[in-house]
């Protein structure tokens, strides 16, 4: 886990290595994004938030009799989410929509003004045309308004040819098309010459357009208080359509709530005289008994009877209209009315127990027990049925309903949208991805490694040298870039590489260098030749080695002909006092690479190569062999095996690391005890110093 945390920290800081190497490619994009955002910012209209308070109230009915539930009828409330979608119906809200006028739009089409937000207003109460009298082909665009003075604006068609001509608040009306054209423009402000897009929504294009802007939900949990907020361009016409959807509600609750009361008074005094009718017959027929009978003496045992059967009965009535009021709120099976069922099971066995007492009674006094129960029952539904219809007038007359406007919204004068400086930081952000991905995206289409770090991290060898872009003319005549220029920066770095070999060999190590690159023209040359040119600079006796006998190029750098060299030492043709070669720099002397043999490799790889190392190594302080790219022949390798030290030229932002890798492993095959490092040439480092040097083509 540390190791991956530590890799994790290591890619982190590579990315912020190239981000700020290409900081030109980076900045233009922040800046552009930033231009973006504050553009963003400006174009988006404000947009204002109103909110307003509701509270659903309770109102429990305490009546009693044959309408005990009735109470109840018109004051239970719904639950909040009820109130909720009654409020978002379209029966609502499409009143709203109506009376504000929202299915017309007049939208300003200045660009400049919007940036500005010198943009200005109209309202529309009417704008109607004849769509269905033009012809079916007719491309029927946008129609538009242009305003001629504070008060006074004119009509263009969808060919911008002129309507009409009207003044605000009017309703202007002109023939068109075969009908006529109405428009009203109730309020506008804006300046001479701005003009304005019209539009006329359908009405539930309008309603669905009028619910994306507004909310309603309950605040907090089961508290009865709804939350209305909308949100608009314009904070005095949010502020007016919120307080006319509150307004809108509140009268449709307590229209609905007087017209259920209304409905059950009309019923109640509907079934009054029938009521009366029926008492007054129950009456009748007691009195008549009593006069065919005469006068009956109720003892105390009757009258005990009477009494606990009309109990029973009265008690029945009212059990039985709570069950009715129960049963609009509840399930059958609700617990609620099991219990009232339970209930109404008892009292209707008690009333058959007193019907059995009542049967041990005379014949005269279950006859007058009858009788007057009946009386009395019907006395009280047509007392009880009064009362209701006195309370329900009562209702009707002060019912405000379950809704109470808590807080009315009022204008605001702060937009709620847009958020400027989010949106200018979240652009700029966006701009520093967008960088960074093309940052990323150039990195993975160069493939070149150019961080020395992470070569020697993934490599296990270090990196002795980073070598820039030297002098763009390289050597004048037969002299070396070290030698004619030592102060360049590329000699510097080479100066720099020349150290590191030396601290890096052992005592009684062969001292023997040998050079090698990937492929051609990375500047594995320009390194040997320099290096050499340094080290002989220390007083020291060095030979350079042109080991690449394909294309061996050496010979060229110090004007030398090709004639006789290293291959003809392998060939047995000619001797190494023959083809050792003196140059202008003091202490070195050269080997150029010869002729071109047909077999290359097998003279590399011959024993006579090797005895051949042997015998220089007596007369010379220092070897450096340069060898050809080891990516293409395997004469590199076999060339370095008589080295203690390997140098591998790589170029800056040239090579993928696993051919790094795999170049490296094919130079030291078989030559598992040699030390090797890396030089990057032409290293970047922010700037350009103008070297380029070509190896050319196998």
């Amino acid at each position: 886990m540390a190791s991956s945390s530590k890799k994790e920290e290591t890619d982190l800081l590579d990315l912020l290595k190239d981000i700020a190497k290409n900081w030109q490619i980076v900045l233009p994009c922040l800046i552009l994004a930033g231009i973006i955002g504050v553009f963003i910012a400006m174009w988006i209209r404000p947009v204002y938030k109103v909110d307003a308070l509701l509270q659903i109230e309770s109102k429990n009915g305490k009546n009693v009799g044959m309408m005990a539930g009735l109470g109840n009828l018109f004051s239970t409330t719904s639950p909040a989410e009820t109130e909720i979608e009654l409020i978002m119906s379209r029966q609502i809200i499409g009143e709203a929509v109506e009376k504000m006028h929202l299915q017309y739009v007049a939208t300003p089409i200045s660009k400049i003004n919007r940036i500005l937000h010198r943009e200005g207003r109209m309202e529309l109460s009417a704008f109607e045309v004849p769509w269905g009298k033009l012809p079916p082909d007719e491309d029927t665009g946008p129609w538009h308004a242009v305003v001629i003075d504070s008060t006074n604006y004119y009509l263009l068609d969808h060919h911008k040819k002129k309507v009409l001509t009207c003044t605000v608040s009017q309703t202007c009306k002109a023939p068109y098309a075969g009908d006529t054209v109405t428009i009203n423009v109730f309020y506008m402000n804006a300046e001479p010459k701005q003009k304005f897009k019209l539009l006329k929504m359908e009405r539930l294009d309008a309603i669905a357009l009028f619910k994306s802007k507004f909310k309603v939900k309950e605040r907090g949990k089961k508290t009865g208080i709804l939350e209305f907020s909308y949100q608009d361009i314009y904070p005095d016409r949010a502020t007016k359509i919120l307080n006319e959807i509150a307004t809108t509600y509140l009268r449709q609750n307590v229209e609905q709530r007087n017209a259920e009361a209304q409905k059950t008074l009309e019923f109640l005094e509907k079934q009054l005289p029938d009521v009366k009718a029926q008492m007054d017959s129950s009456l009748l027929k007691y009195n008549t008994y009593r006069n065919r009978v005469g006068s009956i003496d109720i003892n105390a045992e009757t009258r005990l009877v009477l009494e606990k059967r009309t109990k029973l009965q009265q008690n029945l009535l009212e059990l039985q209209q709570k069950k009715q009021s129960a049963i609009r709120l509840f399930q059958p099976e609700h617990p609620t009315i099991k219990t009232l069922e339970e209930q109404e099971n008892a009292l209707k066995r008690e009333l058959a127990s007193n019907y059995n007492e009542t049967k041990k009674l005379p014949s005269t006094q279950q006859e007058v027990l009858k009788l007057t129960n009946e009386v009395d029952m019907s006395k009280i539904m047509y007392t009880t049925m009064l009362n209701n219809i006195q309370q329900l007038k009562l209702v009707s007359a002060g019912e405000v309903g379950s809704v109470r406007i808590i807080d009315f919204a009022e204008q605001v004068s702060t937009p709620s949208k847009p958020k400027k400086p989010l949106i200018i930081c979240a652009a700029i952000f966006i701009g520093l991805l967008v960088g960074i991905a093309l940052v990323s995206i150039k990195s993975k289409l160069s493939s070149g490694v150019r961080d020395a770090n992470f070569i020697e991290r993934e490599t296990g060898f270090s990196v002795y040298a980073k070598v820039p872009k030297g002098n763009p003319k390289g050597t004048k005549g037969t002299r070396p870039l070290a030698v004619v220029e030592p102060d360049d920066v590329a000699v510097e770095s080479l100066r720099a590489l020349r150290s590191s070999l030396e601290f890096s060999m052992e005592e009684g190590q062969r001292r023997i260098i040998g050079v090698s690159g990937l492929i051609p023209g990375v500047g594995k040359s320009f390194i040997s030749v320099n290096l050499a040119a340094l080290c002989a600079g220390l007083g020291k006796k060095v030979l350079l080695i042109d080991a690449d006998l394909r294309k061996g190029r050496l010979h060229k750098e110090f004007g030398i002909k090709r004639g006789k060299g290293l291959s003809q030492v392998l060939l047995h043709s000619a001797t190494l006092d023959e083809v050792i070669c003196n140059t202008e720099v003091e202490n070195l002397d050269i080997i150029p690479c010869g002729n071109v043999p047909s077999n290359p490799s097998e003279l590399l790889g011959s024993k006579h190569y090797t005895s051949t190392i042997d015998e220089l190594e007596k007369k010379y302080d220092l070897i450096i062999v340069d060898t050809p790219p080891i990516m293409l022949v395997t004469d590199a390798a076999l060339a370095c095996r008589v080295a203690s030290q390997i140098v591998m030229v790589i170029e800056y932002n040239k090579h993928s690391i696993d051919a790094i890798k795999d170049g490296m492993k094919q130079l030291l095959k078989g030559n598992n005890d040699v030390h090797a490092s890396f030089v990057i040439n032409k290293y970047e480092h922010g700037h350009s110093d103008g070297y380029g040097y070509k190896y050319g083509k196998y």
